[in-house]
């Protein structure tokens, strides 16, 4: 069985920024007590070190002998660079949305990790955000980037403190499916047995993050706010920090399960492939990606899984796009001046922010770049 839930959340390093931002953050702020948060940390960092390492070799081999290939897949037939290696090129998707009342905002469809070949970014964007008088993001994460003592909880409850471990919470064949997948990387879910599950999905999130070479740091969100504290604009915070880690700590044993289980098909590099595929589709704008990412094959799947990955997609997505929707429809309808960032993945398909703003009798038009 293989399930597609996980390239929504793949994308989404776009649907819930927090955590990956956050654990990147806490190595520059951690103190040297000898806590179980500070255990937790580098016993984390440790397996993710160890499994970079011993795939270095073999990735450097992979690339001599793909270079000359490489190489031809960058350039067009008029020998022009490929727009994915050239920051001028880059096409993410912008909306520009008018209100019934003719009240418009521009809205962008953000990804939370990046490099720094991404930027510059092009002018249409940069013009957006630099004539709004409001930056509206999911949440404000720089604020607990900085707190030490946020992050030293948030570290404690990535374990079990009831002498439980993962597998007394996850079935036989969930726990499998992660541990096959997990060698991939040279680690094993038995390390792992002290972590909650949403800590263990969102450390496996993380790597893939890292061994793409992409930085949260770098993240198209990460990148509004910095500007915006520097340059003191106001800050509207549609979620918070604590609503999306309350999420991701609160979805149920058995939807974590069901997420472990599509690991089962999964590699290292199939993950990081679909990492590739999803990052390619957020600098062309490719919106149909993303509404494909969403489209589950029911067959084989049981009925119980179902049931699970429906939750899943509706709490990550559909129910938060709903709120997306009421907010951006009260700063429009309020005459505010809004450029407005939230990861690509809400926009996409039916049931998406775009989708809900016509349903509502708002007007949105795709911003044409280099016009």
């Amino acid at each position: 069985m293989k399930l597609k839930m996980k390239k929504i959340g793949s994308l989404a390093a776009a649907a819930a920024m927090c955590l990956s931002v956050l654990c990147a953050c806490s190595e520059s702020n951690r103190d040297s007590s000898e806590s179980a948060a500070d255990h937790s940390s580098a016993a984390i960092s440790s397996s993710v070190s160890e499994s970079s390492s011993a795939d270095e070799s073999s990735a450097a081999d992979s690339s001599e002998d793909s270079s000359d290939s490489s190489k031809e897949d960058t350039a067009d037939s008029s020998g022009k660079e490929d727009s994915d290696n050239n920051p001028d090129g880059i096409t993410p998707a912008m909306w520009t949305v008018t209100s019934p009342n003719g009240n418009t905002m521009t809205m962008f469809g953000s990804i939370h990790a990046l490099t720094d070949d991404c930027y510059p970014l092009p002018e249409e964007i940069t013009n957006a955000y630099e004539n709004a008088d409001i930056l509206a993001v999911e949440c404000d994460v720089t604020v607990q980037t900085e707190d030490a003592e946020y992050q030293k909880n948030l570290m404690k409850q990535m374990l079990y403190n009831d002498g439980s471990k993962l597998s007394d919470h996850i079935s036989e064949d969930a726990f499998t499916a992660l541990d096959t997948y997990m060698q991939t990387w040279g680690m094993s879910a038995e390390s792992f047995e002290v972590y909650r599950p949403w800590a263990i999905d969102s450390t496996l999130e993380s790597l893939v993050i890292m061994e793409t070479g992409l930085d949260t740091t770098k993240g198209i969100d990460l990148y509004f706010l910095n500007l915006a504290h520097e340059e003191n604009k106001e800050i509207y915070e549609i979620e918070s920090v604590d609503f999306q880690m309350n999420m991701l700590m609160n979805f149920s044993d058995d939807i974590y399960g069901t997420i472990f289980k599509s690991y089962g098909e999964e590699t290292a590099d199939s993950q990081k492939q679909l990492m590739n595929e999803m990052i390619s589709a957020w600098k062309n704008g490719d919106m149909e990606t993303f509404i494909e990412d969403q489209d589950e094959d029911e067959s084989g799947y049981s009925e119980e899984d179902l049931k699970n990955i429906k939750e899943y997609n509706n709490i990550l997505l559909y129910d938060r796009n709903i709120n997306m929707v009421k907010s951006a429809e009260q700063l429009m309808d309020e005459g505010k001046n809004v450029f407005y960032v939230v990861g690509a993945a809400h926009y996409a398909g039916e049931g998406g922010i775009i989708d809900l703003l016509e349903k509502d009798g708002y007007k949105a038009e795709r911003v044409e770049y280099g016009k």
